[in-house]
This record gives structure tokens, sequence and C-alpha cells, in this order.
């Protein structure tokens, strides 16, 4: 296998993502870094330790209040699928960025860890390299980098007195790399990485053979890997790769005869860890059937009928047009919010609060790919019911072709 020939993956356009912030609207209440000109939520904060599922049940969430906010003649944004995708993972990206450290508590935990035992600053220590190198550029992934090309000599120095390997974490990385940064010369300090490419970091995780634990065909486990590193920083997903070497080291021993651990360039190891942050933004995972039950015991039965159900003020869940996938389904509901908002106040009710795994269920009912077909086989309709409903739905021969072979769901 050949991890260069392999399909590409669907990520999100960063570069897209942040215009799309600035000119749709969101940039005019909400600001990064700071408050924004109406005082709405620094966009930082939201996205922090927040994954894509989180980030958009925040969205939802946050629509009445977004709702409330507009002037008169003002419109909440409107996004496609594709757009939609694009500003989460952009916000994913400002999460993955991180905090900028703190130098005074990373000299503190450099010195309580004893890396001086082994280290000096700026020269090469008893054992070690030195911590200092100008070369390294002002980030986490420079210091992670040289730990992970490091590991077979440190892992063999740190056994032989008697040590056991570090449990990094990311606040230690974060901070030992300001401090460490702010010691270099300024004139020969590397600058910051350039915006890192998770499809590299894709290719770069295959070539590694990652791949051979962590498949995404097995989709239950690969879900709950990569969601929870979508909600982590470059520099707490970087820890968690380090404190997994020791595992690395003997899987490729037992597997790949032998083999060492191969050396990445810094380049290389921002692809990496941008590819496992934002594999975690495909919202994959979500259960249709859990869907239709929560789109049951919500208010949105209230407006919306199940096949079979009295209709609603709103159309049947029927009668919506099937979304291409999770992001398109998120766009139509973000979409629908003011007439929904409208709605609930006919209804005299509040709407419907979502969590994160609820949302994703619902995309999977409301997306054609999974739910709807799901959905209606769940209902024992017979062959020319079923025919009729999904022309209703689909309104695609395309899709009708593609699922004809799919049998009814016996009970």
């Amino acid at each position: 296998f050949d991890a260069a020939d392999a399909a590409p993956r669907r990520f999100p356009d960063l570069s897209m993502g942040q215009e799309l912030v600035l000119t749709r609207g969101c940039a005019v209440c909400h600001g990064i870094l700071g408050p924004g000109g109406r005082q709405g939520l620094d966009l930082l904060r939201v996205a922090r330790n927040k994954g894509a599922p989180e980030v958009l049940a925040s969205m939802w969430n946050h629509i009445p209040q977004m709702a409330g906010a507009l002037l008169e003649g003002e419109r909440l944004p409107e996004l496609s699928g594709s757009e939609l995708r694009d500003v989460v993972g952009y916000l994913n990206f400002v999460n993955f960025l991180g905090d900028e450290g703190n130098a005074e508590q990373g000299a503190a935990q450099l010195a309580e860890m004893q890396c001086l035992g082994c280290h000096d600053l700026d020269r090469r220590g008893k054992i070690g390299p030195a911590l200092v190198d100008p070369e390294r550029s002002a980030s986490p992934v420079g210091l992670i980098t040289d730990i992970w090309n490091d590991y077979p000599g440190m892992s063999r120095a740190l056994r032989e007195k008697g040590f056991r390997w570090f449990e990094w974490r990311g606040e230690f990385l974060t901070n030992a790399s300001r401090y460490l940064d702010r010691l270099a010369s300024r004139e020969a300090r590397t600058p910051l990485l350039d915006q890192p490419d998770p499809q590299r970091g894709a290719v770069r995780f295959d070539q590694l053979g990652c791949i051979r634990c962590h498949d995404p065909d097995r989709l239950a486990g690969w879900v709950s890997f990569t969601r929870t590193l979508n909600r982590r920083s470059a520099a707490e997903s970087g820890a968690a790769l380090l404190r997994h070497l020791p595992v690395i080291e003997q899987s490729r021993r037992s597997t790949l005869a032998g083999a060492e651990l191969r050396p990445l360039s810094e380049r290389a190891m921002a692809d990496l860890l941008i590819f496992l942050s934002l594999a975690g933004a495909e919202l994959r995972g979500g259960d249709p059937g859990k869907g239709k039950a929560l789109f049951e015991r919500l208010p949105c039965g209230k407006c919306h009928a199940l096949p079979g159900q009295r209709p609603g003020i709103g159309p049947d869940l029927k009668d919506i047009p099937a979304a291409e996938g999770p992001y398109e389904a998120a766009a139509m509901m973000l979409q629908h919010a003011r007439d929904m908002r409208t709605a609930t106040k006919l209804k005299q009710g509040p709407g419907p609060r979502m969590e994160p795994d609820a949302l994703l269920d619902l995309y999977a009912v409301l997306s054609q790919e999974r739910g709807r077909e799901a959905l209606l086989a769940e209902l024992s309709l017979d062959d020319e019911v079923r025919a009729r409903e999904r022309a209703r739905i689909t309104g695609s021969k395309a899709f009708d072709s593609a699922v004809n072979s799919v049998p009814p769901v016996s009970k």
C-alpha cells in the first residue's frame, strides 16, 4: 500500500472559513481574541476545548440570542453545508492553536521535571542536547517534534536512570516552549510555522502505520478517537502522541520487524497534528434510530410530524428536502431558525436546546445518505409505500437506484 496513492479526504478550507466569519456577519457581533462590535462572545473563547459537534451545538443554542440582537433589516447569516463545514473547521483551527503559554510557569515546570539533570539550556548537557534551539519554531510543535525525534535515546537514558517515560501534558509543552523561545536569540529566532496541511497529515498518518490500529473503517473507535482530538489544541494532541510513544514503538517492533520510529520535520508534525484534529470534524457516528426517538421526544414533533402522524404547523419530516450529509443537515436546521423562532412564539414554548450527540443523531435522520432510508425502513412500510415516500423525500432518481437494493427491516 502506497499512502501517496490514497484517496483524498475532504477537509475544511480554513482560509475560506476565516473569510466567511469576517464577511458573513459573524464579525459584526463577535471578535477573535477580544470582544466584538456588539459585545458578542470572543470566538476563541467559544471554540476553546470544543470539537465540531460542540461548536454546532453552541451555534444552535445561541440562535435565539443571535436573532434577538439583529437590527431592523438584518438577517441571520446563511451558509451552505460546505460553507458551514469551513466555518466550523476554522473555529476548530482557532482552538487547535491553543494558548500562548506562560514563560515563568514553563521555567518552573522544567525545574520540577528535572530536565536540567540531563540537559543544559544553551549547550549540550550531560546526556541530552541543549534545550534552547534557535532553529526551532516558536510554537509547541517544535518542542513536540524534537521529543519525538529524540525518543529512542531519551527513553533509553530514562530507563538507565530508573525513570519511566513522562506523562506529557499540553500545558507543560506550551509553557516550556514559550520559556525556551524567550531565551533564544532574537536575531536567529525562527518564525511561527505556516498553516499546516491536513491532507499531507493524512498521508503521513498512513505512512507511519498508525492506520493499523486507528482505522477509519472501524467507525465507533475512529469516531471516539478523532472527536477527542478534535477538541484538543496542538499541544494537547502532541502530548497525547508523546505519551503514546512506548506503545507505538512496541507495535512497530512486533508488526514491522523492529522498524524504528521515523524522524519527522516540524512541518510534517504540524500536518499530522492538524489532520488528527480536523478528522474529527467529519460529523460521523450519528445514530438515525436515536435521532428519530429524539425527534419524537423533543418539541420538534409539535410542529413537524413523522409519517402517519397528524400534521403540525411545520412541514412533515418526509416533506423536508433531504440533505446530502451532516453539514447540509446542520445548515438546513440553522437556516430554519428564524421561522422556528416565530413558531415557538406561537406555540408559547422555548425552542429545543441541543447537546452535541443529539445533534449528530438528528443530522443522521435528516441526511439522505443514512437517516432517511433507515427511518422509512423502521416504519415497516410496504414496498409501494416505501417507494412513494422515498420519491417524495429525495426527488432523485439517482438516489432511488442507489437504494433499491436495500431490503426492508423486518421486525
